[in-house]
């Protein structure tokens, strides 16, 4: 079987074989591919039994209608026997902890079939009959049982042999001719050797069947892998879409809400502390970000240093993204300031501000050919970015749009601010959480975003009290 290209080969499959590829070298896959093969094989064996007392019935039949006049009693008393060994052993290694022994049930059952047939035929003195009711039961046991190729000839070989050793006593004792002795050593002997070709040829493919299984668990493992590992560097649900979409992530329009978190005073922790120290921070920092966000059915779009990016209704739409955004928001603050508690000291505080968002970006594959990025991009994403470097500790700063769309909280404070790389001034409602004096002060300067006048003071001011649309893009 040709292996995909880049898949690589697992030690069993480049395991050598001998006897024709009848055996694997390496006794642990040896033993590995008995037990499948019994696990394999269990099912076609057992029914391969049913159909063999089925078998069995149709001859009572025959007989009972004028097949061996002569021997019309004997026969008619063994049939049975030979029938109810082979569906009894079928059902009875049924039960659990029986079913490993289905295999040498069969080759039992076959064995003492075969010798029962021929002690029926035997008083006929006709080698064709003797050699026909044993080649009949060395067919079930060479193939239609699927026995290994050692236990199918240790089954069939004594009785047909028997048939052989038969037909020469009757020839010693004068009471068939040449002709008759030929055909009775013809018949057996012919169904033992064709029978174990055609054996070895099953146990051929079904090792063949084997290394085709390892083939596709090796690739089935490797898929697991590789998508546990997508989903380690990206969130399940961009990773569920990569998945499925394989190669043709299309980027779509999504009506979302953004959500950008950044720490407040890490810098400085990070100066004093240490690396060790802000990767175990972050660690921390990141699991909290990631829960909150399952929590809501929102996607972690990336992790850059101290900030993240949640997107709330990509790439799984939602109608209420605004409202489970602002939810989200809150609970991630709260989440995160645990964490903050945890590894803050007096002379290093730790917070955390967040900027909301919402409107239509495009979402989903973006690049070349050679590299592609699962991207969101538009004016929402870049806005609550802009509020995010702007909210003070303990501060959800939303676009005009997002607040316009929720109901208004008691607290919530209306500003005009100016924002780096935006060129007009715009409208942000701002939710404190903390009293100012628990505020932990940000690293950077605002990146010339500065508070206006309060929203109050401009509210006469014409172009600055234009009604907007609810989309903050």
């Amino acid at each position: 079987m040709r292996r995909p290209d880049g898949w690589t080969m697992s030690p069993e499959l480049s395991a050598p074989a001998d006897l024709g590829g009848l055996r694997f070298t390496d006794p642990d896959i040896e033993r590995d591919y008995h037990g499948w093969r019994t696990e394999h094989v269990r099912p076609f064996t057992r029914f391969a039994m049913y159909a063999g007392a089925g078998a069995a019935v149709l001859a009572w039949f025959a007989v009972l209608l004028g097949a061996l006049v002569d021997l019309r009693g004997l026969a008619l008393g063994l049939i049975p026997l030979i029938a109810l060994l082979l569906a009894g052993g079928a059902a009875w290694t049924h039960a659990t902890g029986r079913d490993r022994l289905l295999l040498p049930a069969a080759g039992l059952a076959n064995l003492v079939g075969g010798f029962l047939a021929v002690a029926m035929t035997a008083p006929t003195h006709s080698p064709a009959v003797v050699g026909a009711c044993a080649t009949m039961a060395a067919y079930f046991g060479l193939t239609m049982f699927r026995l290994p190729p050692v236990l199918a000839f240790a089954c069939v070989a004594p009785y047909l042999l028997l048939a052989a050793g038969t037909t020469v006593a009757w020839h010693r004792e004068g009471t068939i001719g040449d002709q008759d002795l030929v055909l009775g050593l013809f018949i057996p002997l012919t169904a033992l050797v064709t029978g174990m070709v055609v054996n070895l040829a099953i146990e051929w493919i079904t090792r063949q069947t084997y290394l085709d299984h390892l083939v596709i668990e090796t690739q089935q493992e490797a898929l697991f892998e590789e998508r546990t590992s997508l989903a380690r560097y990206l969130s399940p649900g961009i990773a569920e879409t990569v998945h499925r979409g394989a190669h043709d992530v299309q980027c779509e329009i999504y009506s979302l809400t953004a959500v950008s978190i950044d720490l407040r005073g890490f810098t400085t922790y990070t100066q004093r502390h240490g690396a060790e120290r802000m990767v175990e921070v972050l660690k921390d920092y990141y699991a909290a970000v990631i829960a909150a966000a399952e929590e809501y059915g929102a996607t972690v779009k990336d992790f850059a240093g101290d900030g993240a990016l949640v997107l709330v209704g990509a790439p799984f739409p939602r109608a209420d993204h605004t409202r489970a955004g602002l939810r989200l928001a809150r609970d991630m603050l709260v989440r995160v300031r645990e964490v903050t508690a945890r590894w803050a000291t007096p002379d290093t505080p730790l917070g955390a501000g967040i900027g909301i968002a919402s409107g239509e970006c495009a979402v989903g594959a973006i690049g070349t050919l050679d590299q592609l990025e699962y991207a969101a991009v538009g004016t929402a994403v870049n806005l609550s970015h802009r509020l995010c470097d702007i909210a003070k500790d303990g501060q959800i700063l939303m676009a005009a749009g997002t607040a316009r769309a929720l109901e208004e909280s008691p607290g919530w404070r209306r500003e005009i601010v100016t924002l780096s790389g935006v060129p007009e001034s715009v409208e942000v409602t701002i939710e404190d959480t903390l009293q100012p004096h628990e505020m932990v002060p940000a690293d950077r300067p605002t990146h010339r975003a500065s508070h206006a006048p309060g929203f109050e003071a401009v509210a006469a001011q014409p172009h600055l009290n234009q009604q907007r649309p609810p989309s903050d893009g």
